[in-house]
């Protein structure tokens, strides 16, 4: 297999800039996602590397081959990349064969019949289709089709897999399935793969490393647990699951833990690596599943330090089978809460835990959560 490195990768598509200077590095055997909004440049990433489309800057390298480079002018062909690519529609030949439509990539490269039986026969029972090579696409059910398509991209042995979007076309059980199955499969096989969606609980469930994109540019690229705990801004935080988020003024650091005053006078404790100074506008994110709802008398007790207690409103609940939703209202912001317990509409202490939060800079001179670093990054 290949490691892939992708250089300073740039798209326009007249003024619009759909790649805008993209660098990452996908180790041999790794699966990484590209994950964002339609428009954001995964898909056009893609198909740079695939050689669909031709980038205007930068340099794509497979191993030790040059797929393109802007410097040297080198412009590899597709069919001599040698990478595998999967579409959201699978594209199998109505009037061939399971067997015969993984036979056509290898007639084409002029691979001989017993080798061509042998590759079928092998990867046909690595996706579990062997009982099934007789059978035409219209005789199979979407997720064996799927199967197949991915089938037929295996069997020449490609050195990078890609695929955009295989999943798309399943409902929810079944694709929940397919993401389990596609993992087991790609660890089995080893290959060099990238996948691109904009389905966060694929991306989350099935890399090994996620880039976050937007505007076409990446944002985070990180294993699945750190850019959905420790998110690089405010927008990551946003798209990638669900977050409640708090503006406020820093006022102090003690032990750590950084105190932020909120606009109806109450304050918040978010733990942080670096001293913000007092007065600076910050953004507070917190997941829905790290905030607790306690009975309203909560808040006479004496303070905790491991926790912020926030008066509170229950305007709406919610019930999702094993939990709990709740629409919880902070003086005219309204959390998103998950809790396995009940509770009924009404005043509510929230418990807010210091490592619970994720605490970015505001940039007094812009609006939106967008534009809000994280407090590190702003020190720097």
């Amino acid at each position: 297999m290949a490691e892939l490195v992708v250089s300073d990768l740039v798209k326009r598509f007249g003024p619009v800039t759909a790649v805008d200077r993209v660098s990452f590095t996908v180790r041999d055997g790794e699966f990484m996602t590209l994950l964002g909004p339609s428009g954001c440049g995964k898909s056009t990433t893609l198909a740079a590397v695939a050689g669909l489309d031709h980038p205007d800057e930068g340099e794509i390298r497979a191993g030790d081959v040059v797929y393109f480079s802007s410097k040297s002018g080198r412009v590899l062909a597709p069919e001599n990349r040698n990478v595998g690519l999967v579409f959201q529609s699978y594209a199998l030949w109505p009037h061939m064969t399971v067997a015969d439509n993984l036979a056509f990539p290898l007639k084409l490269r002029k691979v001989a019949r017993r080798e061509r039986d042998r590759r079928i026969d092998d990867i046909l029972a690595l996706v579990e289709m062997a009982e099934h090579r007789a059978r035409y696409p219209h005789q199979l059910s979407g997720g064996q089709q799927q199967r197949v398509a991915l089938a037929r991209t295996l069997v020449y042995e490609p050195a990078l897999l890609l695929l955009d979007e295989p999943l798309s076309n399943l409902d929810a059980k079944l694709r929940d399935r397919a993401r389990t199955w596609l993992r087991q499969l790609q660890s089995r096989v080893g290959i060099t793969t990238i996948y691109v969606t904009h389905d966060q609980v694929e991306a989350l469930a099935l890399s090994d490393r996620i880039a976050v994109m937007q505007s076409g540019q990446i944002l985070q690229l990180a294993p699945p647990r750190e850019v959905y705990e420790a998110p690089a801004s405010p927008f990551v935080a946003d798209f990638i699951g669900t977050s409640n988020f708090f503006e406020g003024e820093a006022m102090s650091l003690e032990d750590g833990v950084a105190t932020v005053r909120l606009p109806d006078g109450q304050t918040l404790a978010a733990r942080t690596g670096e001293t913000p100074r007092a007065g600076q506008p910050v953004t507070v994110a917190v997941r829905p599943e790290k905030i607790d709802l306690l009975p309203a008398a909560e808040l006479d007790r004496p303070a905790e330090p491991e926790r912020s207690l926030l008066r509170a409103t229950v305007r709406e609940r919610s019930y999702l089978g094993a939990r709990y939703e709740f629409l919880v209202e902070v003086e005219g912001l309204v959390l998103r809460v998950e809790s396995a317990t009940a509770l009924d509409n009404g005043p509510v202490a929230v418990a807010i835990p210091v490592d619970g939060c994720v605490l970015f800079v505001r940039d007094p001179q812009a609006s939106g959560r967008t534009d809000a670093r994280p407090l590190e990054a702003a020190a720097e």
